[in-house]
């Protein structure tokens, strides 16, 4: 994977503790993580995930198996009246971690406003960790206020900051309106990206469901991946297999978590294909 920095987001391990994700990550040959600490898309998510006492946690634990990371997702609405009492401890857990690019999806579309207020407040934290926030185009309605290259590129403009960057999701645009030309707006966005996740759809019973990327799905990363090489973007294979969109994009997560076993297949399979077909 040297042409490539690649991550696992961990949101395909949902329902296990820390160290058995963290395990299973090196035991399938990577390097990386993103821990998915993302509201609404996974379980058991506090604000005590954010303390000093869990980054000692997950530093202790990034020595243990030889990881490193580089991103965090921490998807929450970025419109909320108290969001830099609730967001400045992800910045300063990131920045504990060692992770640079703080991944998030950002509100409903009529709050836009809210959301520029509120990400302008923060700069100050972002300018001190030397972090950047890196918006993500969104995957369901709760957070249509950024779908397209365009959305994105008028509220960093808004911004006008170096902290602020995006985190470009072909996946996600599938989910929300698959009539987009996703080829197209994932190239073009590799240019504004500080980071990007690789995320495949298949549409099984008029539902999203997140498939191993092995070629099979609705999107063409053989047309992405060599650009984001070209970039040097680092990408995060982000597999949410516990969880689907209905057709009107809304997520369910299943009760249950997936089978360990099938989600090292996964990766493995992922994993195999990137380095055989796309590097």
């Amino acid at each position: 994977m040297s042409s490539l920095k690649l991550s696992v987001n961990t949101s395909i391990y949902d329902g296990y503790d820390i160290e058995t994700t963290l395990s299973s990550i090196k035991k399938c040959g990577f390097n990386f993580f993103e821990l998915a600490y993302n509201q609404g898309y996974v379980g058991n998510l506090t604000q005590q995930l954010f303390s000093q006492q869990h980054a000692d946690e997950i530093n202790q634990l990034k020595n243990k198996y030889q990881l490193d990371t580089y991103a965090l997702g921490c998807t929450m609405d970025l419109s909320v009246e108290n969001f830099y009492e609730i967001f400045s401890p992800r910045i300063y857990f990131a920045h504990a971690i060692g992770a640079k690019f703080l991944n998030v999806c950002t509100c409903k579309s009529e709050n836009k406003a809210e959301l520029i207020k509120n990400l302008k407040s923060i700069q100050p934290i972002l300018s001190k960790t030397g972090c950047i926030l890196c918006l993500e185009n969104g995957g369901d309605k709760n957070f249509n206020a950024f779908i397209t290259l365009e959305d994105g590129l008028d509220i960093l403009q808004q911004l006008d900051d170096e902290h602020y960057s995006i985190n470009f999701d072909a996946g996600n645009m599938v989910t929300y309106d698959k009539s987009l030309d996703v080829i197209t707006q994932s190239i073009s966005a590799i240019e504004y990206s500080k980071h990007f996740h690789l995320k495949d759809v298949k549409v099984i019973n008029d539902q999203f469901h997140f498939p191993a990327i092995t070629g099979e799905g609705l999107i063409s990363y053989d047309k992405i991946i060599p650009q984001l090489i070209k970039q040097d973007i680092p990408c995060g294979i982000e597999i949410p297999l516990r969880m689907y969109r209905k057709a009107d994009a809304t997520p369910i997560r299943q009760e249950e978590p997936i089978d360990l076993n099938i989600i090292e297949n996964t990766l493995l399979s992922s994993r195999q294909y990137i380095q055989q077909h796309l590097i």
